[in-house]
């Protein structure tokens, strides 16, 4: 039996699809297949207590010692650990182990009416997704925020009435959208910005009514677009699926001699000078701050940094030849190897290409991807906004002193990360919202000096804990709230709290400047 919760969303499904495609369409049930299909799944365990299926974001959490929120008893208490106990990582790993549960399923801040969907912060109507933040009326999403009445979708945000967008920024009414900022009224489009009413276009900046990258009176566009959407809706209604742009544009490569003589025209852009020195400084004033000793030499604990981070491949640029990072993000891995393009390509080669009105005759959605080749080149990545000494960092909006991390949104001195919103100061970070000084921490909201901490939020000074609200100089912890000066669940006075903690960062940094990795995270306390 459907829930109310569902109930409330489908009529959003169903009022957006109208918008989007003209047309009346059933539950989005029967849809979802198509609306899962290109997301990133979700991770599952079996809780411990029920055998329920409980939804994690990241891959790592072991298979045993699961619970689901719901199932939490944040009034337990524990006894504090003996002095034995605690005179070391491992003796204190192994005297927590009974009590350390990883929580999934998980809902933080004011969050309301969720259904089978994880790492939600401050969200209402969440249904079958994951990493959603600030944003309502969400089913079948991954990884977004500030967004209302989005399906199907991943990697985007202040986006709404939407399907199937994908790597987006302020997307509204539109579907098909890839790697886009700023749009309106669009469909089956790529790396365009600030543009409105437009459809099968590449890599373009500030137009309106175009197709194929080509302007057209509005009368004509509208009479086109028509046309076009009427298809989409007769396939989506007859296939309950809609092919992906990446399938029009397939895997065919460019013509050589239209590439010669794009890369003939082609002017590199004079690189600007960057220093590894910011980075650097803020690494050591970061690990100086949390473990009480600064760490040197960042890249030695690069491989460390990235454990828990999304994997890169080396891209070739079809205009130039030269090599660029993309990352595990997105549709980035699906997209055409022989069509991928720079940063700076890809704007060259929106203003120089364009479909002819000859292309436009008798166009359809069955014949557009042999009319779209010799425009369809994708960017794997974008930069906006005010952007200062990044380095082989991609995804970058309003971002200073970014070193090989990805997708970073309003941040500054981030290093070894996968998705940072509004921070400051992080390491070896995936999927952080407006926190500072953090190392090594996940799917986390409004944190400061942290180590180790997955899944918690408005926490401070906490180190290997899971599952963590407003709890501050907490260590070795899960499925807590409102605590101070915590070990193992149980309170400790400030003094033998700090006592305990100094000894342990000091073996900490030991580790760490001896092998540059560390034995224990906050993924392995827990395992059997």
């Amino acid at each position: 039996m459907e829930s109310e919760l569902f109930r409330s969303l489908d009529g959003k499904w169903k009022s957006t699809m109208k918008i989007l495609l003209g047309e009346e369409f059933g539950s989005m049930k029967e849809y979802e297949k198509w609306l899962l299909g290109r997301n990133r799944p979700r991770i599952t365990r079996k809780s411990a207590i029920s055998g329920k299926e409980v939804s994690f974001v990241l891959p790592d959490y072991p298979q045993s010692r699961i619970l689901s929120l719901e199932e939490i008893d944040f009034q337990k208490s524990f006894a504090p650990l003996s002095i034995n106990e605690v005179k070391d990582i491992d003796s204190i790993a192994a005297a927590v182990k009974e009590r350390a549960y990883y929580t999934g399923n998980i809902h933080l801040g004011n969050s309301k009416f969720i259904e089978g969907s994880t790492d939600i912060i401050e969200s209402f109507y969440i249904y079958d997704s994951g990493q959603v933040s600030f944003s309502k009326y969400i089913a079948y999403g991954y990884n977004l925020e500030y967004s209302e009445c989005v399906f199907g979708a991943m990697n985007y945000g202040n986006s709404s009435f939407c399907t199937q967008i994908s790597n987006a920024i302020k997307i509204v009414r539109s579907l098909e959208m890839y790697s886009c900022f700023d749009c309106q009224d669009s469909y089956y489009s790529h790396r365009l910005f600030n543009c409105k009413n437009t459809m099968f276009c590449f890599n373009l900046r500030n137009a309106s009514h175009a197709i194929g990258n080509l302007k057209l009176a509005p009368d004509k566009y509208t009479a086109l677009k028509k046309k076009l959407v009427s298809e989409m809706a007769a396939e989506l209604k007859k296939n309950k699926s809609l092919p992906s742009l990446i399938d029009i544009v397939g895997d065919s490569a460019p013509d050589p001699a239209m590439m010669a003589a794009l890369r003939g025209k082609f002017v590199k852009p004079k690189e600007k000078p960057v220093s590894r020195a910011p980075i650097e400084k803020a690494f050591q004033s970061t690990t100086g701050v949390i473990f009480g000793k600064p760490l040197a030499g960042i890249e030695k604990y690069g491989a460390w940094l990235s454990e828990h981070i999304r994997e890169t491949r080396k891209g070739i640029s079809a205009l130039s030849g030269e090599e660029f990072v993309v990352a595990n993000h997105a549709q980035y891995f699906r997209y055409p190897k022989s069509r991928l393009v720079g940063e700076e390509e890809s704007l060259f080669l929106g203003a120089e290409l364009a479909l002819t009105e000859k292309d436009l005759e008798g166009l359809s959605l069955k014949n557009v991807g042999g009319r779209i080749g010799k425009i369809a080149f994708f960017r794997p990545g974008y930069e906006e906004g005010k952007l200062s000494n990044n380095i082989e960092s991609i995804m970058d909006v309003d971002v200073t002193n970014a070193f090989r991390s990805v997708l970073n949104l309003q941040s500054k001195n981030c290093a070894y990360n996968y998705y940072m919103l509004e921070c400051e100061s992080m390491f070896g970070c995936n999927s952080i919202r407006k926190s500072a000084f953090l190392v090594r921490c996940y799917n986390s909201a409004r944190m400061n000096r942290c180590f180790e901490v997955d899944s918690s939020r408005d926490c401070s000074d906490a180190y290997f804990c899971q599952n963590c609200e407003n709890v501050q100089s907490a260590m070795f912890s899960f499925n807590l709230k409102n605590k101070r000066n915590v070990i193992g669940n149980a309170e400790y006075s400030k003094e033998e709290y700090a006592k305990i903690k100094n000894s342990l960062c000091a073996q900490i940094v030991s580790e760490l400047e001896k092998t540059h990795a560390l034995r224990h995270s906050i993924f392995t306390i827990g395992k059997d």
